[in-house]
């Protein structure tokens, strides 16, 4: 055995896990899904496990129920795993959260009151690190202050705002995350970059934060929909709900090479599945457009399943139709057996 191999050996004992290997082997990473197909479709699948993720944006773009969407879909796949939500803005709607699937009777929820982000990531890094959470939600970064700001009165300038806690806690948090495989999902807003003289945007806490999140997804919220999925103006007193518009900034889970895309919020339902579900069917050939003709396809066999059906609003109402379950199944099990690499 060489003196390298001696220090390999040794420094892995002293690790207690084999930190320092000889040759690759090939990862795939655990994922949770989105009930947006599309998303799912940017994303290769999902969020994987054991890395940190990012949702920013402007206000009312969606990033809140996004993330409680994962969180429902966390608990299904792993009822037996904790999953962390710490509501910093104290805005979470327990009702929506509990209409878009999340168990919140196991949730476990922290609502700070005057604590300062130090404390907060303290806690968050030690429950972390027991391994007993498999998620965590931090909603959101933007809020946060740091004990310096804290025990300074509203007249005095504090500089550099939660920038060196974050710095600190992300260094910590991405080890134990790895360790515990946890996925962790933070939500932060956006600022004018008031240094650039092009304009733009800013995001708190930072530049450590971007570093360890492997995906970075920003969201903004697009056209307000009616019942029917029509588009309507800004000024709509009664919407259905709206189009969110997303755009992976950083990823290194899956290739890099679906950046952008958009789906539906339903205010009564959350995530509409189905009207997305149509988008990717389509992506992929399984529902046949022509002009304004569709058709759904089975494209392992190439048997037409419908023909000419009028309009994607009719394609739809059909897929809607209990009577048409089957087939909807069929899309579904074509979907998931497609090749996603």
């Amino acid at each position: 055995m060489s003196n390298l191999d001696d220090l390999i050996k040794d420094f892995n004992k002293k690790a207690k896990e084999e930190i320092v290997t000889v040759g690759l082997n090939s990862y795939e990473y655990e994922k949770v899904p989105f009930t947006s197909p599309r998303l799912n479709y940017c994303m290769f699948g999902g969020l994987a496990r054991g890395k940190i993720v990012e949702f920013f944006g402007e206000e009312h773009g969606g990033k809140t129920t996004t993330a409680l969407d994962v969180v429902a879909n966390f608990q299904n796949m792993y009822p037996d795993e904790k999953v962390l939500y710490v509501d910093a803005e104290n805005t979470l709607d327990v009702e929506w959260a509990r209409k878009i699937g999340v168990d919140t009777d196991t949730l476990i929820l922290m609502q700070p009151q005057e604590q300062a982000a130090e404390e907060i990531f303290d806690f968050m890094y030690k429950a972390v690190s027991t391994g007993e959470i498999g998620m965590w939600v931090l909603d959101s970064i933007g809020v946060l202050m740091s004990q310096q700001a804290w025990e300074k009165d509203l007249t005095e300038k504090t500089y550099a705002g939660i920038s060196a806690a974050l710095t600190d806690f992300s260094k910590k948090i991405v080890q134990a995350n790895k360790r515990a495989n946890a996925l962790g999902i933070g939500i932060n807003q956006i600022r004018d970059d008031l240094n650039s003289s092009w304009g733009g945007y800013k995001t708190p806490g930072g530049r450590e934060w971007k570093h360890i999140c492997s995906v970075r997804i920003e969201f903004r919220r697009g056209k307000f929909i009616d019942e029917n999925g029509k588009e309507l103006t800004r000024s709509a007193e009664n919407p259905a709900g709206n189009i969110v518009q997303f755009s992976i900034v950083k990823v290194k889970t899956c290739p890099p090479t679906r950046r952008t895309g958009f789906y539906t919020i339903n205010y009564e339902t959350g995530i509409d599945y189905l009207r997305d579900l149509i988008e990717v069917a389509i992506k992929y050939g399984i529902i046949a457009q022509r002009g304004a003709w569709f058709s759904i396809v089975d494209i392992d066999t190439g048997e037409v399943l419908k023909d000419k059906i009028q309009g994607q609003a009719a394609v739809f109402t059909y897929l809607e139709d209990e009577n048409n379950a089957q087939t909807l199944r069929k899309i579904e099990d074509l979907l998931e057996n497609c090749q996603i690499s």
